[in-house]
């Protein structure tokens, strides 16, 4: 009895621990990356606004973990996950991602120029619950996302060099 009267308080003060160092995790994490693109700054918010163009660079959605791919100007709909364009700005692109669970991502381009060259940062926005495992979960996300949004970067920054002035 006693050490069964143990193990229950320490699980409890294990939780507790956690969730206390949970609670220093912000509820919100920002997922950003950026490249330097030498190409106009209305071909590159062409290729950013309509969907249909992600799948010649954008390895999220263009990977075989994609079943059923649909695209079409402002969404993109597969199976696990629905991308929806939301706004179009002159600077700004966001979009909406929902996986099958329901979740909901925002997500979003930034392009400035200058001199030619123009900067395009990619991010997404993930709220988070207040759930420890959510929270500690989250460290995960940069090294999840990060790779494929530099790969898409690249493809895209390849896409357009190669082809400039024909959008």
């Amino acid at each position: 009895m006693r050490l069964l009267k143990l193990a229950l308080i320490s699980i409890v003060v294990l939780f507790v621990v956690v969730y206390l160092l949970s609670l220093l995790i912000p509820s919100q994490v920002r997922i950003s990356r950026a490249i330097n693109i030498t190409a106009s700054k209305d071909s590159i918010l062409h290729q950013l606004a309509d969907l249909r163009e992600w799948r010649n660079w954008n390895t999220l959605v263009n990977n075989n973990n994609q079943t059923s791919k649909r695209y079409a100007e402002r969404s993109f709909r597969s199976e696990q996950v629905l991308v929806q364009l939301q706004t179009l700005s002159p600077d700004t692109i966001t979009t909406t991602w929902t996986q099958e669970g329901g979740k909901e991502i925002a997500s979003g381009f930034t392009c400035q120029s200058a001199a030619g060259t123009s900067v395009v940062q990619w991010y997404f926005d993930i709220r988070l619950r207040w759930y420890p495992w959510e929270k500690l979960g989250s460290i995960a996300f940069d090294k999840q996302l990060g790779p494929p949004m530099e790969q898409s970067l690249g493809n895209l920054k390849k896409v357009l060099e190669k082809t400039p002035g024909q959008y």
